[in-house]
């Protein structure tokens, strides 16, 4: 998921909407805004985790602007699936409460959905739902990540939960008139959450992102390196 750097980092950029606002009379005259947006990519890469091939990913986005609290949905799905054994779709539900503009708050219910989606939620190693809460803080120019799974398929390997958790930082510069992120992902005391690197500090993203308008459509390119598997990633994505 975007969203932010704590919502789906995919390649890192932040997922640009077209935006329909809608105001809502109510006491606190609070503003009401729904986004919608979707984007073709080459290769969905999550974390330094490639999770699937040439991908659609549509979202949708409901934002109650006071008091800063927003509910979003994002899927994924592969278009030409190489391995039609492997589950390469995926359907997100996100909450999400900024306090400030600086600070967010999220929880993320990430669900691969080659399983059953109501009877996915246990605790299992078959669980095909996984609850994960993020805190995010932009201090302007460099913003700061921290991502920690609850529940779902997050088990060591005697069995006791991991609490998976990964960290990152994204740096915003401008160059040459192009928009680029450079970040630095990691997980701080191993990962088993969609992959396992073990029960040790292990570097998994490292990536720089640019983007572009062409013809008023954005366009981005993103270099993506995985150094703890060893994997080189480019991704091409556009946006509508």
């Amino acid at each position: 998921m975007k969203r932010g750097i704590v919502k789906k980092n995919l390649v890192v950029c932040a997922l640009p909407f077209c935006s329909i606002p809608v105001v809502a009379e109510n006491p606190d005259n609070a503003k009401v805004s729904f986004e919608v947006g979707a984007e073709i990519v080459s290769s969905y890469v999550w974390r330094g985790m490639e999770c699937g091939g040439f991908s659609a990913q549509p979202s949708a986005t409901l934002t109650w602007n006071r008091p800063g609290l927003s509910f979003g949905i994002w899927a994924s799905a592969e278009l030409f699936q190489k391995n039609k054994a492997a589950n390469m779709t995926e359907f997100d539900l996100s909450l999400e409460y900024s306090p400030c503009d600086a600070l967010s708050i999220l929880l993320t219910d990430y669900n691969y959905c080659g399983g059953r989606y109501f009877g996915g939620w246990n605790f299992s190693e078959n669980a095909t739902h996984n609850l994960e809460i993020s805190l995010t803080y932009d201090f302007g120019p460099l913003s700061l990540g921290w991502n920690t799974a609850l529940t779902g398929a997050d088990h060591k390997a005697d069995g006791k939960r991991a609490y998976s958790t990964y960290i990152e930082a994204n740096a915003p510069f401008c160059l040459g008139g192009v928009d680029c992120t450079a970040t630095i992902g990691a997980c701080p005391w191993g990962y088993s959450f969609g992959a396992d690197y073990g029960d040790k500090f292990s570097v998994i993203n490292i990536s720089l992102t640019a983007t572009k308008e062409l013809k008023g459509v954005p366009v981005y390119g993103a270099v993506i390196v995985n150094p703890k598997t060893d994997n080189t990633f480019f991704v091409i994505g556009v946006s509508f």
